[in-house]
């Protein structure tokens, strides 16, 4: 039986004592600069989620869908999507440093050569943002077109893939309920904060760490999290996670 299969995974093993465990999450933006992330739900497991789909899996009837099409058409997708977000980047950008540049002249005598020069720095400034509204509205457009043909090809094919994954892991609530019921714990939950930090108090015995966070970089992948316990602080990021379809 599958369940009894799996009661190894409840974690009986027991700790002396419950303790304090600090959780951070950061990802790399389209700068590929690593930066923690805010709302990102994160939940404590008392068993170890990816061995409980692992052999659902094994016993699954037929094999999961072939995705070489569908992942095809995310690539094509991420090039828009890329171009429009480093276009919005950009104009965000020069939004900025022209407000700045405005605040600055503000407080400055107009008579002054500083002011002039100044001035005719806003001036080009705000000419480059114009230009870059202008290639971010047509960026827009082409995500907007991208994205129809999208859905037009790929819900179908999105479809085949949850249709078999609905099936195959249709026991897994209440596989996962017996183990939580085993260790006596049930699994707890914290969203992680302006700093990226999520905070648990685990009781005694063996725990994962599970959490999932958008890919700034493709909005058709997620980082994925599931790491057992071993120290006090964790670090989910792109170092310990791994980047997934979303299906």
């Amino acid at each position: 039986m599958l369940a009894a299969s799996l009661v190894a995974l409840a974690g009986l093993t027991a700790c002396e004592r419950p303790r304090d465990v600090a959780v951070r999450v950061s990802i790399p933006g389209p700068d590929s600069v690593e930066t923690p992330v805010t709302g990102v739900g994160i939940i404590a497991l008392p068993y170890d989620r990816d061995s409980v789909l692992a052999a659902l899996e094994q016993r699954a009837s037929s094999a999961r869908p072939d995705t070489t099409a569908l992942d095809s058409l995310f690539r094509a997708f991420r090039v828009p999507f890329a171009s429009y977000a480093a276009a919005v980047q950009r104009t965000e950008g020069l939004r900025d440093s022209l407000e700045r540049l405005r605040r600055a002249l503000d407080s400055m005598p107009r008579n002054t050569p500083e002011y002039r020069e100044r001035y005719a720095a806003f001036s080009r400034l705000d000419d480059s943002l114009t230009a870059a509204r202008k290639t971010s509205e047509r960026a827009r457009q082409q995500l907007d077109r991208a994205r129809a043909e999208f859905a037009e090809r790929g819900d179908p094919l999105r479809a085949r893939i949850r249709h078999w994954e609905d099936s195959t892991y249709r026991g897994y609530d209440s596989i996962t309920r017996g183990l939580a019921a085993r260790r006596r714990q049930d699994p707890l939950t914290d969203t992680t904060g302006a700093d990226g930090w999520a905070h648990f108090t685990l009781p005694a015995g063996e725990w994962w760490i599970y959490g999932r966070s958008w890919d700034a970089t493709d909005p058709n992948t997620e980082w994925y999290w599931n790491l057992p316990v071993s120290d006090d602080t964790m670090l989910l990021s792109s170092r310990t996670g791994r980047q997934r379809r979303r299906y």
